[in-house]
């Protein structure tokens, strides 16, 4: 048995096999080199939302890509990038599959921060932090901050505000090309940016962060049995209740 780095197992793939759940898709996209690359995810995870092809489909899927006869979902990544407020020098960036988190950390005070679109001034909240995610990240934790769940090839990007002290901030869907910055106005220093995560960053005051869209993208092997919806309906038990007390008066 040979065990290799992964870095080295991309630089010699045709396509890559990958057993787990969405965070172990989440792990390797974060592999240099990877984005090229077809990827055939099996859920033997929980959820699996970017794990669609279950582990009774290995074998089928298997002939599938040998034989070239599968299609690719391309999934759309982001880009954050961390400046340092005094001399506004970049000192990270790094891409996403599925978001970048601005939030306190352990410190139980509320963050303060800026938000820019493109340069024009957006708002001001204090709360617990902001999320941006991609299509793919929408089903995440932006879902459970009360963000919209989008379809996967729109070109879009989420913003979602956790816990806002103003309630009337709500959600927004603007345009991927749209460049987002974050100015950090709160006066401590216990506030994290988080890189899918994957990875964290401590931020300053002043710190700007700005995210848009990756160049790259994440290639994901569909499987032949279903679409992205049900998915969606299956993942998220739409419509159980229904089904539950249809089945009761049958047996009825």
């Amino acid at each position: 048995c040979i065990f290799m780095q992964a870095e080295e197992i991309v630089r010699h793939a045709d396509a890559l096999i990958v057993f787990g759940g969405d965070g172990t898709i989440l792990r390797v996209s974060h592999i240099p080199g990877v984005t090229g690359i077809p990827i055939l995810p099996i859920n033997i995870g929980t959820l699996g939302f970017l794990t669609e092809v279950g582990l009774d489909e290995l074998y089928t899927a298997l002939e599938y890509v040998i034989d070239g006869n599968y299609e690719l979902d391309e999934r759309m990544m982001l880009r954050a990038r961390l400046y340092e407020p005094e001399a506004n020098e970049l000192i990270v960036e790094r891409h996403a599959l599925n978001d970048a988190v601005i939030n306190k950390g352990a410190f139980s005070k509320m963050i303060w921060f800026e938000s820019y679109i493109d340069g024009v001034y957006m708002a001001t909240c204090n709360g617990d932090g902001l999320i941006v995610s991609t299509p793919s990240g929408c089903t995440a934790y932006s879902l459970s901050a009360g963000g919209p769940i989008v379809s996967p090839n729109l070109n879009v990007l989420i913003i979602t505000y956790i816990c806002p002290h103003n309630l009337t901030f709500r959600p927004q869907v603007v345009p991927a090309e749209a460049k987002i910055s974050i100015v950090v106005k709160s006066t401590h220093s216990n506030i994290l940016l988080s890189i899918d995560g994957q990875e964290v960053f401590n931020l300053k005051p002043d710190s700007i962060v700005e995210i848009d869209k990756a160049p790259e993208t994440i290639k994901l092997i569909r499987s032949h049995k279903r679409s992205y919806y049900e998915i969606l309906r299956t993942k998220l038990k739409w419509g159980e209740t229904v089904k539950k007390l249809d089945e009761s008066r049958i047996s009825v």
